[in-house]
């Protein structure tokens, strides 16, 4: 299991597929910012297109994120949406640490009425999606 992706000062967003536990996990810590979003989109559908999302669960681990500044909330939204286009069998969100950041993915999730589910670590999210992989 490889870990791929960029990291950069403000925003850390890595790639790993884990056949094992049949989770494709999207690991982001630091600061979000807008002018990087197209990047991660981009880097996001490439790593996708290597595996079959409906056998996948989708793990987005926000342990590590920080609060987002109001600017990135749009940014955010879309990324709701395209967590839920992309035909994973299942979306796990693991909460962010900080309790800021928390309350502002739950507060967008329910805007854009997120049909993922909220998990508290990466461990149970794991166990999670390997008992949906039989």
């Amino acid at each position: 299991m490889k870990w791929k992706g960029r990291e950069d000062d403000r925003l850390m967003a890595l790639f790993k597929t884990d056949q094992i536990n049949k989770a494709f996990i999207i690991t982001l810590g630091g600061f979000a910012e807008t002018d990087k979003a197209s990047t991660f989109v981009d880097n996001l559908k490439n790593e996708i297109s290597k595996i079959d999302p409906k056998k996948f669960s989708l793990i987005v681990d926000s342990t590590e994120l920080k609060t987002f500044k109001t600017e990135i909330l749009p940014v955010l939204e879309n990324s709701y949406a395209l967590y839920m286009s992309l035909g994973f069998k299942r979306i796990l969100m693991v909460e962010p640490r900080r309790v800021t950041p928390r309350l502002q993915l739950k507060r967008i999730a329910k805007k854009v009425q997120f049909t993922g589910e909220f998990i508290e670590n990466l461990q149970t999210a794991l166990k999670i999606s390997a008992s949906q992989s039989y």
